[in-house]
C-alpha cells in the first residue's frame, strides 16, 4: 500500500513537471513603463520553445522557437493589443512588455516545452500595474473635545487609480492617533502647547510621495492677520471701469486660502485665490471684500469701489477733449 502511494506520487511529479502548480509570481510595474517576466529556467534545461499566454485574451500572445544549433531564435506576436509592446531579454527568454496601460494588468503564464521530453513546464504570473503618486493633499478641520481640548484632524488624500496606498504621519508622539487606514491624522492640543508641523507620506509598490509641511497651531482660536488690499483702475471711454484687486499677507502659510466676494459675472480670480479683475459700472456693488482663510478661522478686509472709478479718474482721451472744450469757451468770453 505504502509502495502504491509513492509510486503514484512520483508519477504525478513527472506529469505536471518541476515547473508547474507554483504559486504565481507577483510582478509590480509603472503605468507607461516596462515590466520584466522572469522564466528562469532550471539549468541544463534544453529549451524547443516558450508560449506566452495572457487570461485576458484568447490564445497565445507570444512564442519563441529557439533553434538548436545555436542560431536566432523566431519570435512571433500573436495578439495586436500587444503589437510593438513585447520582447525577449535575457539568456532565459523572460517576456518584456513596454508602455504599460492599465489593461495589462492580470495573469500571465509561461508553457515552456523541453527538447527532451514532451511535458509542458508552465510558469505563472499575477502582474500589477501602478501609476505614480503625486503629491497628496491635505484638509484640516478644527473641533472643541468634551474635556475642553482642541482636536485637530489632518486628513490625506492620495490621488491612485493603481491600488492601496500605504500612508503615514511624521511626527508621531503621545498627541496624536491615527485613523481610516494611516490617511486621517488626530491631534489633540491643550492650552499652552507649541504649534506643530505634520507631513504626510503615501507609498506605492512603484513610488512615494510627501505633502507639504502642514502647520497645527497652538489653539482652536488663532486668528489669521488681516489681509491688504492693493488696487489699480482703468476707466475707458464707454464709461467701464476695469479694476484689479491684490490681497496680500505679510506671512501667508501653505494653508492660507482666499476667496472674494462678490464675484459677479465677468470677474476673474487668478494667482492662487489672491487677485480679482472686475469690469464694474455704477449701480453695481460699490464694495468688494477678500476674506483669508486657515484651518482654524478666517480674517477679511474690504474695499470701495466707487471712489476708483469716479469722475476724477477720467481716461486720458476724455481729458483732451474736456480741455478743449475749456479753451474754446474762454476764448469766445474774450470776443464778446
Amino acid at each position: 500500500m505504502g509502495f502504491s502511494f509513492l509510486w503514484s506520487l512520483l508519477l504525478l511529479g513527472l506529469l505536471i513537471g518541476p515547473g508547474a502548480s507554483r504559486a504565481p509570481m507577483v510582478v509590480t510595474g509603472t503605468l507607461g513603463g516596462s515590466v520584466t517576466l522572469p522564466l528562469q529556467l532550471q539549468d541544463g534545461q534544453q529549451v524547443e520553445s516558450i508560449s506566452w499566454v495572457s487570461r485576458s485574451v484568447p490564445g497565445a500572445i507570444a512564442t519563441v522557437t529557439l533553434v538548436e544549433a545555436g542560431g536566432p531564435d523566431t519570435f512571433h506576436q500573436e495578439e495586436s493589443r500587444y503589437w510593438g509592446r513585447l520582447s525577449v531579454v535575457g539568456p532565459d527568454r523572460s517576456l518584456q512588455i513596454s508602455h504599460l496601460n492599465w489593461a495589462d494588468a492580470g495573469s500571465y503564464r509561461a508553457h515552456v516545452n523541453l527538447r527532451s521530453s514532451r511535458l509542458t513546464h508552465t510558469r505563472e504570473y499575477s502582474l500589477h500595474v501602478y501609476e505614480p503618486l503625486a503629491q497628496p493633499r491635505v484638509t484640516v478641520s478644527t473641533r472643541i473635545s468634551g474635556n475642553g481640548h482642541c482636536l485637530i484632524i489632518l486628513t490625506c488624500v492620495a490621488e491612485s487609480r493603481g491600488g492601496t496606498v500605504t500612508y503615514s504621519w511624521a511626527p508621531l508622539g503621545p498627541q496624536t492617533a491615527v485613523s481610516h487606514g494611516g490617511s486621517v491624522l488626530s491631534v489633540s492640543l491643550r492650552p499652552g502647547d507649541s504649534a506643530l508641523n505634520f507631513t504626510c507620506m503615501v507609498k506605492n509598490p512603484v513610488s512615494n510621495s510627501s505633502s507639504l509641511p502642514i502647520l497645527v497651531p497652538p489653539s482652536c482660536t488663532e486668528r489669521p492677520q488681516e489681509p491688504k488690499i492693493t488696487a489699480s483702475s482703468q476707466i475707458m471711454k464707454d464709461g467701464t471701469c476695469f479694476i484689479t484687486l491684490a490681497c496680500l499677507l505679510d506671512q501667508a502659510g501653505e494653508d492660507v486660502q482666499y476667496s472674494w466676494d462678490p464675484q459677479g459675472q465677468g470677474a476673474v480670480v487668478s494667482h492662487g485665490g489672491t487677485t480679482l479683475s472686475i469690469s464694474w459700472r455704477s449701480g453695481v456693488s460699490d464694495s468688494y471684500h477678500c476674506t483669508v482663510k486657515n484651518p482654524v478661522s478666517q480674517s477679511s478686509s474690504s474695499i470701495s469701489i466707487k471712489p476708483l472709478c469716479s469722475g476724477s479718474f477720467l481716461p486720458c482721451c476724455l481729458r483732451k477733449e474736456f480741455l478743449l472744450f475749456l479753451i474754446l469757451g474762454a476764448l469766445q468770453i474774450k470776443q464778446i
